[in-house]
C-alpha cells in the first residue's frame, strides 16, 4: 500500500505550516519547543550560556572533561564528566564547504542556521574523532529571486515542478536527471564549477499539478510574492524571455518528449530514470524560471556508535565525548538519503543521554 507523505501531515499533532510564502516559524512548532526546552532545562537547575562560542574539547588522558569557550572576549571552561556536541553541521562554514560540497559557497541560499559553522566537528577531529563522508546536504530548490525577495524562501520551494519539468542551462540543456529529487538536483547544483544559470521548463500540466499539491505549493504561492515566471505560448518563445538558447530547447524538449512516449527515457542524456514517470512538456502555457540550490543542513558529520558516542578512526569510543544531530553523519546523506535533523538531534540526543546516565551510575 502505497502512503501520501503529505496526507500525513493533516493528521500531525504539531500545528501545521501556513500556506504562506517567506518565514512562519515565530511563535509556532520548533521555536515554541525549544524556548519550552529551555524554560524547563534552566527550571530544573541546569546553566544555559548563550552568544558563547567553544572551541576545544578539555582532554585529559584520553577522556573528554569540558570545554573551552569564548564569551564576551573572555575565555571559560565548562567542565563536565560527559560532553555532548549538537551544535549542527557546518553549512554556514565557507571553508568547510568549499572543501567537501562545492566550489561556490556564495552561490547556495542559507535557509538554515547561520551559527552553524562546524566548531563541533574541528573540535571533535583535534581529540581524534573520525569522520563520515561530508559531501552531502539537506536543502531544496528555491527561485533565484529569494536572493533580493525574503518572501521566496524558505518556501515555497521549486522542488516538485523542477521535478515535473527538465532542469537546463542557458544553453538549453538538460543538466541532470531530474527524478533524483529536489535535494539531489539542490546537491548537483551547489556542487557546480560553472556558475551560469540553471533553469526549470515545465508546462501547465506541472504547474495546475504538482505546482498545486505541494503542502506548500509553489502555485500559487510563488506568483503572489513577486516571482519572476517566463510564459509563453511555445518552448520557443517562453526560452527567449527567459534568456535561454532557443534553438536548443527546442530541441531538447522535442528528443525530451520523443523519449517519453517512445519509453526510452534511460536513453537520454542525461538519463531519465529516477523516481515517478515523467510526462512529456506538451501543454501550453510554458514557464521557465531561474533555480537557486538552498541549503538547510549538512547530512555528514562525526562517526557515532547507536548511543551517540564519538567514535575515533579505529571504531573506539572517545570516553566522554557524545554528539547527536546534524553534527553527526552515518544516518543520512550517501545517495541523497535523508531521514531529518529533529529526528537524528532527538534520537541520539536521548540515546546519548540515556548511555551518560548508565555509566554515570556504574
Amino acid at each position: 500500500m502505497r502512503f501520501n507523505f503529505k496526507e500525513g501531515y493533516k493528521w500531525s499533532m504539531a500545528p501545521p505550516r501556513r500556506r504562506i510564502p517567506g518565514t512562519d516559524w515565530q511563535g509556532r512548532g520548533p521555536d515554541v519547543t525549544l524556548r519550552r526546552l529551555a524554560a524547563t532545562f534552566v527550571g530544573s537547575g541546569g546553566s544555559l550560556s548563550l552568544r558563547t562560542r567553544a572551541y576545544a574539547l578539555v582532554m585529559e588522558e584520553g577522556r573528554c572533561v569540558g570545554v573551552r569557550a569564548e564569551c564576551g572576549g573572555q575565555e571559560r571552561v565548562f567542565r563536565s564528566d560527559f560532553v555532548i556536541i549538537a551544535d549542527g553541521g557546518f553549512q554556514s562554514s565557507p571553508e568547510l564547504f568549499r572543501a567537501n560540497i562545492g566550489p561556490h559557497f556564495e552561490a547556495v541560499f542559507q535557509r538554515g542556521a547561520a551559527n552553524a559553522r562546524g566548531d563541533g566537528i574541528r573540535m571533535a577531529q583535534q581529540a581524534g574523532a573520525a569522520l563520515t563522508r561530508c559531501d552531502r546536504f539537506y536543502g531544496h530548490l528555491l527561485h533565484r529571486d529569494a536572493l533580493s525577495n525574503p518572501k521566496l524562501w524558505p518556501y515555497p520551494q521549486a522542488d516538485e515542478l523542477a521535478v515535473a519539468g527538465i532542469v537546463v542551462d542557458n544553453q538549453g540543456r538538460r543538466l541532470y536527471d531530474e527524478g533524483i529529487g529536489g535535494i539531489g538536483l539542490a546537491n548537483m547544483l551547489a556542487s557546480r564549477a560553472d556558475v551560469s544559470p540553471v533553469f526549470t521548463v515545465f508546462d501547465a500540466k506541472a504547474w495546475d499539478g504538482p505546482g498545486r499539491t505541494a503542502r506548500i505549493p509553489a502555485n500559487p504561492l510563488m506568483a503572489n510574492a513577486g516571482a519572476t515566471l517566463h510564459r509563453a505560448g511555445t518552448i520557443r518563445a517562453v526560452a527567449e524571455k527567459a534568456g535561454i538558447d532557443a534553438d536548443r530547447l527546442v530541441e531538447t524538449v522535442v528528443d525530451y518528449n520523443a523519449a517519453l512516449v517512445d519509453g526510452r527515457a534511460g536513453t537520454l542524456h542525461p538519463p531519465r530514470v529516477r523516481g515517478i514517470a515523467p510526462k512529456p512538456l506538451d501543454t501550453p502555457p510554458y514557464v521557465a524560471f531561474p533555480l537557486l540550490p538552498g541549503i538547510t543542513y549538512t547530512m555528514g558529520g562525526l562517526s557515532i556508535d547507536g548511543h551517540g558516542a564519538v567514535l575515533c578512526s579505529d571504531r573506539a569510543p572517545i570516553p566522554g565525548l557524545f554528539a547527536a544531530g546534524a553534527v553527526t553523519g552515518g544516518l543520512e546523506g550517501g545517495n541523497f538519503a535523508y531521514v531529518g535533523g529533529l529526528i537524528k538531534a532527538g534520537v541520539f540526543g536521548l540515546r546519548a543521554a540515556e548511555r551518560i546516565a548508565e555509566q554515570a551510575n556504574a
